[in-house]
């Protein structure tokens, strides 16, 4: 009798503590959304490219937008490119942007020359602003584009 006494309070306590469901571990995750929409360069690598050909940029989104987002950057230095923008359609995560380098960019006795692309902003098609690179340091969003003959 004694076991079946230990035994029925053994499964009683389980039942009872089982049931505490504010302090059952395992069940208290957080699966929010805790960072904000942003969007970052794909590669933040110099890119080097010959006078009179062209340079591609990749742009991305953390996840799909449900409206387009028009990035804005610049390009100064050898090649100046003020305002320059590329959008990045609904439901899509990339853009692609072309720079064109120009002949005649490197001026003698110079050998090489450099420029760089800033990314400026971010806003969806309804003017939300978005962050810019992934921990929100919009200085990170550079390339150096170095250019040679």
């Amino acid at each position: 009798m004694k076991k079946i006494f230990l035994a029925f309070s053994a499964f009683s306590v389980f039942c009872i503590t089982s049931c505490k469901q504010d302090d059952s571990p395992g069940d208290n995750y957080e699966f929010s959304n805790t960072l904000p929409p942003y969007v970052a360069l794909s590669s933040t690598s110099t890119k080097t490219v010959r006078q009179g050909n062209a340079a591609t940029f990749t742009f991305q989104t953390r996840t799909a937008m449900q409206q387009a987002v028009t990035i804005t950057y610049n390009v100064t230095g050898a090649v100046t490119l003020n305002n320059q923008t590329v959008v990045i359609e609904r439901d899509k995560t990339s853009a692609v942007a072309t720079v064109n380098i120009p002949n005649g960019v490197i001026v003698p006795p110079a050998t090489t020359a450099t420029a760089t692309l800033t990314v400026v902003k971010a806003m969806t098609a309804d003017g939300m602003q978005l962050t810019l690179g992934q921990k929100n340091n919009p200085a990170s969003q550079k390339v150096t584009i170095n250019i040679i003959p």
